[in-house]
């Protein structure tokens, strides 16, 4: 089991400036990963170019693996997306996990000038032209050219580690086709997941791809004694929750809030259910203080302890 976490802080621009602390913080109380999210055109919470802030985090960390949760493919030119995230891996000296996905607003389609119809097409098409050149092959079929490879190359070889996020049935089944792990939206209940993790399971099997060990759940948690902290966190995340039921529709808390033993207990679910071993706990709780989130970070890496790898 390992236990990762997401910046904590991104409520605004000026908050970016904060995120090698943050990185370095995370490592230094010993998480084994740290997270930044990918999201355009909300305001002063946008973040556009998650690559570019965790190569700040990089180089203020030694050990800490540093991860995207959905960089977005459709959006972006396959090959520059491709040079960029080498360059992170170079950077960080091969501490990269890349999650992908394909993204599902309508507007951020419209924007970039993407058919949302022809979303996962363009998202496995770019991916496979990024591992194409992340494995060194020529970027240039013409043979009476003279061969262009992708410089630099990832330190990961033969490419970073990839993980897919995924949550509706098509996009569980297009992971598995792609023999990845997929990574669930933090606002799906347990009992979506474990629907989910069937489909996907179900879909895996038809391919020749082997089972996969890697399979990372993001939850958003928060762990404190006062119950009514806990009480207004929860009332906060369920108003979160309520304006993204669009999206989602769900009924049953995706969130985890509580006392450290309740927290404990609900984490035992996932990973009793769908045999969860790595946890990325998300922050960015509205209204929770720098001070307040730490210390439940501090209380989640206390009531792991013993299930850490």
């Amino acid at each position: 089991m390992q236990i990762a976490v997401t910046a904590w802080n991104l409520s605004s621009s000026d908050a970016f400036k904060s995120i090698p602390d943050q990185a370095a913080i995370a490592e230094e109380m010993g998480f084994s990963g740290f997270w930044l999210p990918e999201s355009h055109f909300i305001g002063t919470a946008s973040l556009a170019s998650p690559l570019i802030l965790l190569a700040a985090a990089a180089a203020r960390t030694k050990t800490i693996r540093i991860g995207t949760t959905s960089y977005l493919l459709p959006i972006r030119n396959p090959i520059q997306a491709a040079e960029d995230v080498a360059t992170l891996d170079c950077i960080s000296n091969g501490r990269l996990i890349l999650g992908v996905g394909r993204g599902f607003s309508d507007k951020l389609f419209e924007v970039y000038g993407v058919d949302p119809k022809q979303k996962r097409l363009i998202f496995k098409k770019h991916l496979e032209t990024m591992i194409h050149a992340w494995k060194g092959y020529p970027l240039l079929e013409d043979t009476a050219k003279e061969p262009v490879y992708l410089s630099p190359r990832p330190i990961q070889k033969p490419y970073p580690e990839i993980w897919v996020a995924a949550f509706g049935p098509l996009a569980l089944k297009q992971a598995a086709g792609l023999g990845l792990p997929y990574l669930a939206s933090p606002m799906e209940s347990l009992t979506k997941l474990i629907a989910n993790t069937d489909i996907y399971k179900q879909a895996l099997n038809t391919t020749e791809y082997p089972a996969i060990k890697t399979i990372p759940v993001m939850r958003t948690i928060f762990i404190s004694d006062d119950k009514s902290l806990n009480k207004k966190v929860s009332a906060g995340l369920e108003e979160e929750a309520r304006q993204r039921s669009n999206q989602f529709n769900e009924r049953e808390p995706s969130y985890l809030v509580g006392n450290a033993q309740a927290v404990k207990d609900k984490l035992q679910l996932y990973k009793d259910e769908i045999s969860m071993n790595y946890l990325i706990a998300r922050g960015r709780i509205t209204g929770v203080s720098n001070s307040d989130q730490l210390a439940s970070h501090r209380q989640l890496l206390d009531i792991t302890q013993d299930w850490l790898d």
